[in-house]
Formats: structure tokens, sequence, C-alpha cells
């Protein structure tokens, strides 16, 4: 089955050979969502992309491209900025995007190729969770960017074409660390907690 499974090729085609493990990890170990281990799949197939291309991948910088190339709240104009990055440095974007994978295969995979039963989720998605953030976040910087247009079409603001990104500071107030909000949920928290179990 393995040879006609879409996850299996993909990996093999962008040299991810781990990644199945992954994936299979991510399910057992912590519980994640066919629709968590799907972005999951497609952040890392996007990565490697970029990183064959030549780009050096900030933290994070993959997770929001693929929001910029997914996310329905993002506007045509940021989709269509961020595809053309990856053409200049490139990225057979279309090539990618065709890699790229629904729950519902990934769900075939875990169950035809690797003998998982997904069955009936249930609980707390935090995948889903950190999802939410990225597109609030994305949509403020959207509507953000939109109305400062607006304002540079009046007489009262001079400026050319923006481009807004936010960066949100969290401190947490048990260690008193603070963290980029993107780097925290990556991190999955500040660690706080473990670091107190241990004393």
């Amino acid at each position: 089955m393995a040879d006609g499974c879409k996850v299996e090729r993909v990996c093999e085609r962008r040299g991810l050979p781990t990644l199945p493990e992954r994936l299979v990890e991510r399910r057992t170990e912590t519980g994640a969502s066919l629709r968590a281990l799907e972005r999951f799949f497609n952040r890392e197939v996007l990565a490697a992309a970029m990183r064959a291309a030549g780009m050096e991948l900030l933290d994070g910088e993959a997770a929001n491209v693929h929001r910029l190339l997914t996310a329905e709240d993002v506007s045509h104009a940021a989709r269509t900025e961020a595809r053309d990055r990856l053409a200049r440095a490139g990225v057979d974007v279309d090539g990618v995007t065709d890699d790229f994978v629904t729950y519902g295969t990934i769900r075939t995979h875990l169950r035809e190729c690797v003998g998982i039963e997904t069955g009936r989720e249930t609980g707390v998605d935090a995948d889903a969770v950190r999802e939410t953030v990225y597109t609030l976040v994305g949509r403020t910087e959207a509507v953000t960017e939109r109305e400062l247009s607006r304002l540079a079409e009046t007489d009262a603001f001079d400026a050319g074409d923006l481009t807004v990104s936010l960066t949100a500071r969290v401190a947490c107030e048990a260690c008193g660390e603070e963290y980029g909000l993107r780097r925290l949920l990556e991190r999955g928290g500040c660690g706080c907690r473990g670091a107190e179990s241990q004393t």
C-alpha cells in the first residue's frame, strides 16, 4: 500500500524520510488530530522546498508562509506576494501546493499504511487552538494593512505601499519569562510548570 500512498511518495520526492515516523509519533504520543497532522505535514513539505531552493528559514517562517498560501482570511495581495517571493527564490509553488495533503489522506496513510486506527477524535486540539491564534494575528495584520492604505488616500497620512507584520509578546507571570507569541506556541509553553515540579 505504501507505494500508492501520497504521503510516502511526497516524502520520498522531497527528501523527508523520517516525516512518516514523526506523523506516527505525533499521533500516538501526543494525540495530535488529523487536521493538526495535515498542517504539520504540509508545513514540513513547504519548508523542505524552501530549503532546497536555498532559502534560509527563520523560526516559524514556514508555518507563516503556509498560512499565507492556504488560510481563508489571507488577502489576495498577501497571498500573491508570498507566492511571488517563493517563485523568485526558485520554489515551484504549484508543485509544492500539489504535494500538500488533506486530513483524509493522513487518515488513509495511518490506517492503511501504518495500521493505526484513527477512530473518533475528542478533547482539545492544541494545534487547532494554535491555528486559531495564528489566524487572528493574520486577520489583524490584514485589517491594519487595509486601514493604513485607506488612510494613505487622505491628506492626513503620507505613505507608499505598506506591509504590516505584528509581533506579539507574551509574559508568564509565574516565572517572569517573556516570549514572542509564535515562539511560545511552537515550543509548547514556557516550561515553568515543569521546572516547578522538579524543585
